[in-house]
């Protein structure tokens, strides 16, 4: 993909929890303890679509992050849809 996959990115709606870094779409959600960001993690992997896609989930104390592609010309249309669920999920939490 070019230029255009992320620049369609940040202009989506409901994707304001992601910046967009050089290794791709990427958020960071902040909760409470190591656990939480487990629990999370477990959840978030539930979205459908996210399992088989390459994102990366890495758990710390005190948050979870979530990348969607593995670099920023790899983003495509069905990024922002997992955008959308990964945060409806990580707000539920």
């Amino acid at each position: 993909m070019s230029e255009q996959g992320w620049r369609e990115f940040l202009s989506a709606e409901g994707v304001d929890d992601w910046v967009v870094l050089h290794g791709g779409a990427t958020a960071v959600f902040r909760v409470p303890s190591l656990v939480a960001a487990a629990q999370l993690a477990e959840a978030v992997a539930r979205v459908p679509g996210l399992d088989g896609s390459g994102a990366l989930l890495t758990i710390a104390d005190g948050r979870l992050t979530v990348r969607l592609s593995r670099g920023v010309f790899r983003l495509e249309e069905q990024h922002i849809a997992l955008a959308r669920n990964v945060s409806a999920v990580a707000q539920a939490h």
